[in-house]
């Protein structure tokens, strides 16, 4: 692929990444998500276009093949923490937060760092074409928090976290096996 058709999405990756949004309120979650759809479908219409202005090189080719890969897991394991959150705080959802659940500092750290692995392993799984190993992750976290699962608010949350999270790295490798074949 033309490393060309990257290089807005890599530039809004960086962006997005190192400035989430803060999500304060429950009626944003809709919004956010809205947004990111949006800016997704521009970055798609600048990339064709770019991507049109020069024939790439055989190391063009692999360059592209690079930074899409490096573009595709930072996205999806580090903008996917502002992305799941958003669909927790949807408001129909009515899910609470860390800070309604009376959680500590280090539990909602290690949470995203499950939440960026978890991430990493499924985009992993889909780009291989693993998609039965998916339910693996599932069974892992479902296994660490068996106890905990007891709780229905906490199991909802737990599940729906899980499921958008998985989503999202469903989505983000079947994009970058497309481009890949592009």
């Amino acid at each position: 692929m033309n490393p060309l058709l990257i290089l807005p999405f890599l530039a809004y990756t960086i962006a997005a990444v190192l400035w989430p949004a803060q999500i304060s309120a429950r009626r944003r979650g809709a919004a956010l998500l809205g947004l990111e759809a949006a800016a997704l479908i521009l970055l798609c219409v600048a990339g064709w276009i770019l991507s049109r202005l020069a024939t790439p090189s055989a190391d063009g080719w692999r360059w592209g093949t690079v930074m899409l890969l490096g573009t595709g897991y930072l996205y999806v394991c580090g903008r996917g923490m502002a992305l799941v959150r958003a669909v927790l705080d949807l408001p129909d959802l009515l899910m609470p937060r860390e800070d309604d659940r009376k959680v500590g500092g280090v539990e909602v750290v290690r949470g995203r760092a499950i939440g960026v692995l978890e991430r990493a392993i499924a985009l992993t799984l889909v780009l291989l074409s693993q998609y039965g190993a998916l339910g693996l992750v599932v069974a892992a976290k479902s296994l660490a928090r068996f106890k905990a699962l007891e709780d229905r608010d906490f199991a909802e949350y737990f599940l729906i976290g899980t499921l958008a999270s998985l989503l999202l790295a469903l989505l983000g490798g079947l994009a970058m096996r497309a481009v890949m074949r592009y």
